[in-house]
């Protein structure tokens, strides 16, 4: 018999759980330039936890062109190129990365969180409506962006926050994961006291790292897995989520 606490909360992740990943950009253009795979991505966590995608994403710095040439001056740091290769016991084939454009990447990656993982988002809802005789909420917990007013991709937007009974994400309330009190927020948005109830679905292993310390249990989602991540999620509540013919490539 499992030792598990009742379930008192599910979160989900958006980019790369809930919609496509935006990681499927980066290893495109990583391809197309020749760049080294893992790259770009390093170069972004490399200047965290004060970057300028991380000050994005806790909207402390706006969506415009000042972000936009800080993001790129951030992919193209000299010291981030060298201790990547260092890091990977690779020669560089040149001083600096080839030239890369950082604001058309972050559009290519926005654009690919238009499509919504169809899988993932059937799990979300028949948990959320179980969650009504079990008791527990069902969330979302994602690192997000305040886009101006009016632009096209807050299209679609409203809809999917409306699919969960509670939505926390970095750009309102200024904190960002893996940073602890953005999970303490969303527990006490979600009414748990006890973290040991909450189970989280995120395709990033340091934010579910960060989620364990706080008690809650972890579910990796890989791209183009998504079927096994929900199986785990149907093995940890005890609800049919999955068709037999349903298949996601996301």
């Amino acid at each position: 018999m499992s030792t598990d606490p009742p379930i008192t909360a599910i979160f989900f992740d958006i980019g790369g759980v809930c919609v496509r990943s935006p990681m499927l950009a980066i290893a495109s253009l990583e391809r197309r330039l020749g760049i080294p795979s893992g790259y770009i991505n390093f170069a972004i966590q490399s200047t965290s936890p004060h970057g300028s995608w991380q000050l994005l994403e806790r909207n402390e710095l706006p969506l415009n062109a000042t972000f936009f040439t800080s993001f790129t001056l951030d992919l193209m740091s000299p010291d981030s190129w060298r201790q990547f290769h260092v890091k990977h016991s690779l020669t560089p084939l040149t001083p600096l990365p080839p030239q890369i454009d950082g604001e058309a990447l972050f559009w290519d990656m926005m654009n690919e969180g238009r499509t919504w993982n169809p899988v993932m988002m059937g799990a979300v809802r028949k948990l959320r409506e179980a969650g009504k005789q079990r008791g527990w909420k069902v969330g979302a917990l994602t690192n997000d962006y305040k886009y101006p007013d009016g632009h096209p991709l807050l299209e679609g937007k409203p809809e999917l926050r409306r699919e969960f009974d509670v939505w926390v994400g970095s750009s309102e309330c200024g904190m960002r994961k893996p940073e602890r009190g953005v999970y303490q927020l969303a527990m006490e948005m979600a009414g748990v006291k006890d973290g040991r109830g909450v189970v989280f679905c995120d395709d990033i292993g340091v934010n579910l790292k960060a989620a364990k310390e706080c008690g809650w249990r972890g579910i990796k989602v890989v791209i183009g897995r998504t079927e096994e991540a929900v199986r785990e999620l149907e093995r940890v509540t005890g609800v049919k989520l999955l068709e037999e013919e349903g298949r996601s490539k996301l």
